[in-house]
């Protein structure tokens, strides 16, 4: 067996030990069984399993390769014999769990990759976070870099740094994280950069075939400016699309893709003024009231009762719940009219909730995406929701809006009647999600107790945290240089 350098038979031992205790829990027991703790227990223990298992199986796949036994069997590369030895892994997953492999254990790589080794074995970090991990590494290290431009130190102190945010960070977030530390310590990072854009402009390209079916097949690599200009394009038309009594909308999220591309294309052809945008009120929504109602409401709270409610209606005449009406006009223009008995208008009023072009572009900058917990939908797919309600006071600003995805929207909206609703903090610069009051309202300095942004440190989002830890590691490294 491949000696594995670096890592910790302890931690090794007690990571496999707790993984065989997952397994004799779920195997002597059924799902409806357990409680809600038991259910999460034991999909946070499988968890770990999986992690333990693919750690395990970069470790004999070493030994597959150190044997030679590919090339024994008639393969070029580890991942084909992969292939063949358990039929059904796809190319690029035999591809990545082989690369992942070699670069661990048997590339010269792979002496500095102890604490990662370690940590994997111990099922501290997914497969995805440690192919992070390595990239990042192997970017630091010559021939990548010259041996003089980054010490051994530095790229020590860059692998240990990562390894700490895997606990924060998912694989996606890690590597925008190892990205910005990169570009920090390499001196080159910006010549590569160029080099990198003349590289994939080079190899642009996109095809269409017809099949004999009739159905086009679409291929090609896009310029990241091309296949950003494409996405956005593509995400204004292709978010869920309930109907008015709440149906889900029942196409997949390709099949949505498909037919926002064709909308984009057709909308191009005939009148390229008319393409979607998501900026601006995605919803007018008229309410009309008729004057009974209001004068009932209004006698009602003369003797002190509660408000008279009445469905609210769309212009086609569909009644919304309430729970749907808040959801819509949180980020919409909302038009009170007053009407006769005959539905003739007497009145209109002013528009509210409304957030301007111009908070909306600058809350989308910010959040990116639906803020909730574990989301993170594309902001076109995103309302902009009043953090603290407008209902009670809450300003249309910047300050005190967010982004949030049709379903998180729905969701905040319908916890806010329960005993236990989902609040939310503006936290130097990010959105903190939990539980109970707000922390010093929307926009203020504290945070929430939810597992939005934070991090574990004070009150200080994760990110905000990583990037002065960045900066900290960088002027070590340029301390260093100049001895």
């Amino acid at each position: 067996m491949t000696t594995t350098a670096g890592s910790s038979p302890d931690a090794e031992s007690v990571a496999l030990a707790r993984a065989a205790r997952v397994l004799q829990r779920v195997s002597s027991s059924e799902p409806w069984q357990e409680s809600d703790d038991g259910l999460r227990e034991a999909i946070v223990g499988l968890e770990m399993l999986a992690r333990l298992a693919a750690a395990q199986s970069a470790k004999y796949l070493a030994e597959v390769a150190a044997r030679g036994l590919p090339g024994r069997h008639g393969h070029a590369r580890l991942s084909h014999w992969l292939r063949s030895a358990a039929p059904g892994i796809g190319r690029g997953q035999a591809a990545a769990q082989a690369r992942r492999a070699e670069a661990l254990y048997r590339e010269p790589i792979s002496a500095d990759l102890g604490p990662t080794r370690e940590a994997m074995l111990a099922g501290e970090v997914r497969p995805e976070q440690v192919d992070v991990l390595v990239s990042t590494v192997e970017a630091l290290s010559p021939p990548v870099v010259p041996a003089e431009a980054i010490d051994a130190e530095t790229r020590a102190e860059a692998q240990a740094f990562l390894l700490r945010e895997a606990t924060v960070f998912d694989a996606s977030q890690l590597r925008r994280l190892a990205t910005h530390v990169r570009l920090r310590l390499d001196p080159d990072a910006d010549d590569r950069l160029r080099e990198d854009e003349q590289a994939r402009d080079r190899a642009r390209c996109l095809t269409l075939v017809t099949e004999s079916s009739g159905m086009v097949h679409l291929a090609g690599s896009l310029t990241p400016e091309c296949g950003a200009a494409l996405s956005t394009a593509i995400d204004a038309w292709s978010a869920p699309q309930p109907a008015a009594d709440g149906t889900l909308d029942s196409r997949s999220a390709a099949q949505r893709r498909h037919d926002a591309l064709q909308l984009v294309a057709q909308g191009v052809i005939t009148e390229p003024d008319l393409l979607p945008t998501t900026h601006g009120s995605p919803y007018r929504v008229v309410v009309t009231v008729p004057h009974e109602t209001l004068a009932a409401a209004l006698e009602s709270r003369e003797a002190g009762a509660g408000p008279a409610t009445a469905p609210a209606l769309l212009p086609d005449g569909t009644a919304l719940s309430a729970l749907s009406l808040e959801v819509r006009s949180c980020d919409a223009e909302v038009v009170p009219v007053l009407v006769d008995a005959v539905g003739n208008p007497l009145d209109v009023g002013d528009a509210q909730y409304a957030f301007p072009t111009r908070q909306r572009t600058a809350i989308t900058v910010r959040d990116r995406g639906c803020t909730y917990p574990g989301c993170g939908a594309p902001a076109p797919w995103c309302d902009v929701h009043h953090i603290v309600p407008f209902s009670r006071g809450g300003p249309t600003s910047v300050r005190n809006g967010t982004l949030l995805c049709g379903r998180h929207h729905r969701h905040v909206h319908a916890l806010a009647r329960s005993a236990a609703p989902m609040t939310a903090a503006l936290v130097d610069g990010q959105v903190v999600w939990g539980t109970g009051s707000p922390v010093n309202g929307a926009g203020g300095s504290g945070s929430g107790s939810g597992s939005g942004s934070g991090s574990g440190s004070g009150d200080e989002p994760a990110m905000t945290r990583a990037h002065r830890a960045v900066d900290g590691l960088v002027r070590r490294w340029l301390s260093r240089l100049r001895c």
